[in-house]
C-alpha cells in the first residue's frame, strides 16, 4: 500500500483528499502545518508528498527543502494557485516533480500521483545501463538522462568527485548512441606526458621529429565514427586546448608535422573532478573551450549523498568478486552493512568496490563478516591505536562495542561540526534524521 503525506492548512481540502486517496488504496497521513509534517515524515515511511505552496503563514517549500535534505528521493507535488519564476526555480532545485493548479480535477490529481509513484514499477532500462547500480531517485534520473543524451550528438561534460563513475556513464552514453558499433576511446589527459600528448591525440607525419619513421594515426583519428572520452580534461595543456576547440568547431584535425587538415567524425565526452568554472576564472582553462564541451552536462553526486545505493552496490560487488575468486560468499552480514552505510566514502563507489574486494579476498565463510574488513577501517577511521583494536587469533574482540565506538565517534564529530544541528549532522553522516535521533538517544550523546 503506497503512502501519501498531505500538507495543507485547509481542513476541508485535507478531508476531501484523505477520502480521495484512501479510496484509491493509499495510506494517508495529514498535516496542517510544517511541524506536523516533519513529525510524520520522521516517524513513517512516505512514498510521495502532496503539499500546498502556501500553508497558512508558512511556505510549503520549506518543508520540501527539509525533506530534500533529510529524506532525498521522496517525490513531491505542489498545489498552488500561482507560482512565480523564482518559486519554480527553487522547486526544481529541491526535486519537486510537478505543480497542480487550484482548482484541480480530482481524477487528474490521482492519475498524476499514481504515475509518479508507479513510473519506476514497470520501467525497463536497456541492458547497456545494467552496470549503473542503485535504487536511489538520483540513479533513476541519471539513467533517464543518459537515454535522452545518447539520442543526440552534442558534446557532454560529466562532473563529479573521483570514483563516482564518470567513465561508466560515458560508456553508457556511447553504447546507447548511434555510434555504438564504432570505437569508444578513453583518454586520461593527466596520464599522458605533456611532451607526447599532442602526437598521441592528433597523430604525426613521418619525419615530424626524431623517431617518427612512419605516419601514425592519433587517438582522435582512430576513434572516427565513435566517441572520445577525455577524462581529467582540465589537465590538457593550454596550447592543446586551442587545437581541441578546432576539433569541436570544425571537426578537422592536423597531424604533427603536417600542413594538411582532414575531417574526423567523433563525439567528445569530457570529464573532470575539478570546478571547471573556477579553472576558467583563474585562467587555466579556455572559456571558449569550456562552452564547447559544456553543451550537455551531467553532475554525479557523491555516494555519501545517496546512502540508499550503498547496499545494492555492495551486493553487486560481493557477487562480482566472489565469482571472480571462486568463492561462495552469498551475503553481507548486518554489522558490515551498517558500518558501510555509516561510512563517509571519500573515494565514492571506487572505494566501496575496493573494500568489498578486500573483504571477499580475506573472508573464509559464506558470509562477509566484520573481521574481513575491519583492518581497512582501522586505518581509515581511527585517529589513534585505541579506537579499533587489532584482531589477533589469541585476542578476541567485542565487535558490538567496536562498532558502537565508531558510531559514537562520528556522530559526536558531526554534531560538533554542525553546532548540534541534527538535520545537517544526519546529512553529513549519510543517514536519515530518524536513524540519527535513535542513535543519539541510544548512546545518550545529548
Amino acid at each position: 500500500m503506497p503512502s501519501i503525506l498531505i500538507l495543507d492548512d485547509e481542513k476541508s481540502l485535507r478531508e476531501i483528499l484523505e477520502i480521495l486517496f484512501t479510496n484509491e488504496g493509499f495510506s494517508v497521513f495529514l498535516a496542517r502545518n510544517i511541524a506536523e509534517a516533519k513529525k510524520i515524515i520522521d516517524n513513517y515511511k512516505i512514498d510521495i508528498i502532496l503539499s500546498d505552496l502556501v500553508v497558512g503563514k508558512e511556505n510549503g517549500l520549506d518543508f520540501i527543502r527539509y525533506t530534500y535534505e533529510n529524506y532525498p528521493g521522496i517525490p513531491s507535488l505542489l498545489i498552488t494557485a500561482y507560482a512565480s519564476p523564482d518559486t519554480a526555480m527553487e522547486s526544481i532545485k529541491l526535486g519537486v516533480v510537478d505543480y497542480i493548479s487550484k482548482p484541480f480535477d480530482n481524477d487528474e490529481l490521482v492519475k498524476m500521483v499514481k504515475s509518479i509513484i508507479c513510473k519506476e514499477c514497470d520501467k525497463k532500462y536497456p541492458d547497456e545501463l545494467n552496470k549503473i547500480i542503485g535504487k536511489s531517485r538520483f540513479v533513476d534520473e541519471l539513467k533517464d538522462r543518459i537515454i535522452d543524451i545518447a539520442a543526440g550528438d552534442s558534446s557532454v561534460l560529466i562532473t563529479g568527485e573521483s570514483g563516482t563513475g564518470k567513465e561508466l556513464v560515458a560508456r553508457a552514453i556511447h553504447e546507447l548512441s548511434g555510434r555504438k558499433n564504432k570505437p569508444f576511446i578513453p583518454i586520461n589527459c593527466g596520464a599522458i606526458p605533456s611532451e607526447i600528448i599532442e602526437s598521441e591525440l592528433f597523430g604525426y607525419k613521418k619525419g615530424a621529429f626524431t623517431g617518427a619513421y612512419a605516419d601514425k594515426k592519433g587517438l582522435f583519428e582512430m576513434a572516427s565514427g565513435g566517441t572520445v572520452f577525455l577524462d581529467e580534461i582540465t589537465e590538457l595543456p593550454f596550447n592543446l586546448q586551442v587545437k581541441l576547440l578546432r576539433v569541436l568547431q570544425e571537426r578537422k584535425i592536423m597531424r604533427v608535422g603536417s600542413t594538411d587538415e582532414f575531417d574526423v567524425d567523433i563525439r567528445v565526452i569530457s570529464a573532470t573532478n575539478k570546478e571547471l568554472e573556477k579553472e576558467v576564472d583563474e585562467g587555466r582553462f579556455r572559456s571558449d573551450l569550456y562552452y564547447r564541451i559544456n553543451v550537455v552536462r551531467i553532475e554525479l553526486i557523491p555516494l555519501r549523498e545517496r546512502v540508499e545505493d550503498i547496499e545494492p552496490l555492495a551486493k553487486f560487488f560481493l557477487k562480482k568478486f566472489s565469482d571472480h575468486m571462486g568463492k561462495n560468499i552469498k551475503e553481507i552480514s548486518y554489522p558490515v552493512m551498517e558500518l558501510l552505510k555509516s561510512y563517509d566514502f571519500k573515494g565514492n563507489v571506487r572505494e566501496l568496490q575496493n573494500i568489498i574486494e578486500r573483504g571477499v579476498a580475506l573472508e573464509k565463510s559464506d558470509k562477509l563478516l566484520p573481521a574481513s574488513i575491519l583492518g581497512y577501517f582501522s586505518k581509515k577511521i581511527a585517529d589513534d591505536d585505541d579506537i579499533l583494536p587489532e584482531l589477533k587469533p589469541d585476542s578476541p574482540i567485542q565487535l558490538e562495542k567496536v562498532l558502537e565506538t565508531i558510531e559514537k565517534k562520528y556522530i559526536t564529530s558531526a554534531l560538533n561540526i554542525t553546532g548540534n544541528n541534527q538535520s545537517r549532522a544526519a546529512k553529513l553522516l549519510g543517514i536519515s534524521l530518524r536513524i540519527l535521533r535513535y542513535k543519539i538517544e541510544k548512546y545518550r550523546l545529548l
